[in-house]
């Protein structure tokens, strides 16, 4: 029933092979030939100095900018709270402004001052017998006494343009 054909079989891979055999076999598998294009697809990339220089540049205009955004806030921030300290005293000062001149209001009023003016100092309201009239006589005119040089340039110039309007 067996069948004794040992063709159907290869045992020759069941054999300890030889070492000379096992050493040539594992260099030939170790060699990995690849094709150029991945050699340069794969190789280390060249320093490029112009890249670098742009990459640096564009990196400087970049903190330049964000640095001044930043300090511009600062300093609005701090102008902001300069004009909220200001607006504050201004408003503190604009309410004691309104005590002082209601206070003085209130001392300086026209009847006080004239019962002060009566009781302390003695005087009194202006009668028409006070009151002197004096006039002042029609004919009066200035004469100027000394005559200037001879006129300048400017002032022949502007005789000559007064005498265009007239």
């Amino acid at each position: 029933m067996a069948n004794q054909n040992s063709a159907a079989y290869d045992f020759a891979r069941f054999e300890p092979k030889r070492r000379e055999e096992a050493a040539q076999s594992q260099q030939k598998n170790n060699v990995i030939q690849l094709p150029q294009e991945k050699i340069d697809k794969n190789a280390r990339p060249r320093f490029q100095p112009a890249r670098v220089i742009l990459m640096l540049a564009v990196l400087s205009v970049t903190l330049a900018t964000v640095g001044s955004l930043v300090f511009g806030q600062v300093q609005l921030t701090e102008l902001t709270d300069a004009i909220n300290t200001a607006e504050t005293q201004l408003a503190e000062s604009q309410s004691v402004y309104t005590q002082l001149q209601m206070k003085s209001d209130a001392i300086l009023n026209a009847a006080s001052i004239e019962e002060y003016a009566s009781q302390s100092l003695g005087m009194r309201e202006v009668e028409s017998s006070q009151v002197e009239y004096f006039s002042v006589s029609q004919g009066d005119e200035g004469v100027v006494l000394q005559e200037s040089g001879p006129e300048g340039i400017l002032d022949q110039i502007w005789n000559w343009f007064s005498q265009l309007l007239n």
